[in-house]
């Protein structure tokens, strides 16, 4: 059975690396213009989780099987202006299990987690965003109690006419 614990900074990232590029393929399949996958170092995704290990108002959690990385949620906690009625806010800036791992349950065991990581912060609400056109993911956030709070639109400017 995997567990899920909280990203160390000696953990090897090998296998979150390669997690996370295939989250952003799957993501860039969504929106093809976002995001430029080849141009995607492993220094950049390494970094990124890196800089999620030390901060108390941040964690990266990963579901492990066998010592492989099978899983990850990315959480963060941030303050809000004063005119808030919540002096802070959680939000989950990724989710990701390997394929072949999914409908398992490792995905939300990863979301009970971050809710606890945010309960510990004192923090009533999260957010998390995703594509309008992933249903899967959509299905998943509502099946475990959560709900659409806004949407956001993309417009494109046609700069050959500028």
């Amino acid at each position: 059975m995997e567990t899920i614990r909280r990203l160390k900074r000696d953990d090897d990232l090998a296998d979150l690396i390669n997690l996370s590029r295939e989250f952003f393929a799957e993501y860039e399949a969504h929106h093809k213009e976002f995001f430029d996958i080849d141009g995607l170092e492993d220094v950049h995704i390494s970094d990124y989780f890196t800089t999620t290990i030390d901060p108390e108002n941040q964690a990266t959690f990963v579901a492990m099987l066998d010592r492989k990385t099978i899983g990850y949620i990315t959480v963060h906690v941030r303050p809000q202006p004063a005119f808030y009625r919540m002096n802070k806010v959680g939000a989950i800036s990724g989710l990701m299990v390997q394929r072949e791992h999914r409908r398992s349950g490792i995905a939300s065991r990863l979301l009970a987690k971050a809710q606890a990581f945010f309960k510990d912060q004192g923090v009533r609400y999260f957010s998390v965003y995703t594509a309008i056109s992933n249903d899967a993911a959509l299905r998943f956030y509502e099946t475990n109690g959560m709900a659409p709070l806004y949407t956001t639109f993309i417009g494109k400017v046609d700069i050959q006419q500028i």
